[in-house]
């Protein structure tokens, strides 16, 4: 009797963050992104154009909640013992599901994950970053958000790909890919 595969397709995971000179991608949770560039932003928006689903936390969700319902979004939440659908918009609990399985079963191709940290830590310790887009923006913010949250301390590998001016403020695009 010969066993039957099924054939699972690569889903390619990008990051996009957007943070200050000293790490900070926001304020607190309730703060958004509207200290970033507008170059930042056109590359954010022209990025997403390839994307068939963008992850995000909770606190991402609620303050870009009229933005993510143009697009298949999965939002992580341990508020959910299951999946929840509205609309284009799935509320995830990735401690209850897998979601490796559940993205290959919608046979998305390209994911975007768009914060916030705990969200970017999820994903980095799953293998979900093939890439990271960091835009450093040319601010000190001194205490806020940081890019990754985890209580241990753990060493991930990624090589820098390349690194664009954006503006004459001295805005920063770099792109790394995971290294391990």
């Amino acid at each position: 009797m010969s066993q039957i595969h099924k054939l699972t397709h690569k889903i390619y995971y990008v990051a996009y963050i957007a943070a200050s000179i000293d790490g900070r991608i926001a304020k607190d949770c309730h703060s958004g992104t509207d200290w970033t560039s507008i170059e930042d932003w056109n590359f954010f928006q022209k990025s997403l154009e390839k994307i068939d689903a963008v992850i995000v936390g909770h606190n991402t969700y609620k303050l870009a909640r009229a933005r993510l319902k143009k697009r298949n979004a999965i939002v992580l939440t341990s508020k959910v013992q299951k999946p929840i659908t509205k609309d284009s918009i799935i509320f995830f609990n990735p401690n209850k599901s897998n979601l490796k399985k559940f993205l290959q079963a919608r046979k998305y191709k390209n994911v975007a994950i768009v914060g916030g940290p705990k969200v970017y830590n999820f994903c980095l310790e799953n293998k979900m970053l093939d890439k990271l887009f960091v835009t450093i923006e040319p601010y000190v913010f001194t205490v806020g958000i940081p890019m990754f949250s985890s209580n241990k301390f753990k060493k991930y590998n990624f090589v820098l790909e390349s690194v664009k001016k954006l503006n004459k403020k001295g805005t920063l695009l770099l792109k790394y890919k995971y290294a391990n």
